[in-house]
């Protein structure tokens, strides 16, 4: 049951954005623990209530629970005195705020700014006219080696040879068998009449 509950003044609900989560003052991020808003949360040092729904969220949760920088609430179980208990305990518990914090100087801690890296590789492949070295050789392949086409269709011939091979041997067994219990049972019944 879906129900529209009035936030208070201090609550925003907004959006996930940088901005928000920048705010020197923002306490915690309830989240779906999605890789993007786990790393915004680590970067600004923002403790999170994580509520995965599906896909990897669930493993993000784990991983962000296990280093203390959020509490983890399963959608299905989840009551709103369950969420209320996590944001309590997120905001007023400092050591969700000192392992985010942790996390987000690991984080952030690089020993070449992010622009500078950029403008390094750029100038890298200017100079050495394109950097044909370190292009790919999966450029230079056609599609069906690209695909493996002949890889694949190679293993299936050969799959298929050895389960026809193999279905004509257990005929060819099955009839001999057969074929001779068919004659012994026959020239039993001639030898008795």
């Amino acid at each position: 049951m879906v129900r529209d509950v009035e936030a208070g003044r201090n609550i925003a609900i907004s959006s996930e954005s940088i901005e928000d989560l920048a705010h020197p003052k923002t306490r915690a991020f309830i989240t779906h623990a999605g890789s993007h808003g786990i790393y915004e949360g680590i970067c600004h040092g923002v403790p999170m209530v994580l509520i995965p729904l599906f896909g990897d969220q669930a493993d993000n949760a784990v991983r962000i629970e296990s280093r203390g920088a959020g509490i983890k609430l399963d959608a299905v179980k989840m009551t709103s005195k369950d969420l209320s208990n996590a944001l309590r305990t997120v905001i007023y518990d400092k050591r969700y705020k000192e392992n985010i914090q942790r996390l987000s100087s690991l984080h952030l801690d690089r020993p070449v700014e992010p622009l500078d890296l950029a403008v390094h590789w750029v100038e890298f492949v200017m100079r050495h006219k394109g950097a044909p070295h370190l292009r790919p050789a999966a450029h230079d392949l056609n599609w069906i080696q690209y695909y493996s086409i002949d890889v694949i269709a190679l293993l299936l011939v050969a799959t298929f040879l050895f389960l026809f091979i193999s279905l004509k041997s257990c005929l060819f067994c099955c009839k001999k068998c057969f074929c001779k219990s068919a004659r012994l049972s026959k020239k039993s019944k001639s030898k008795s009449q």
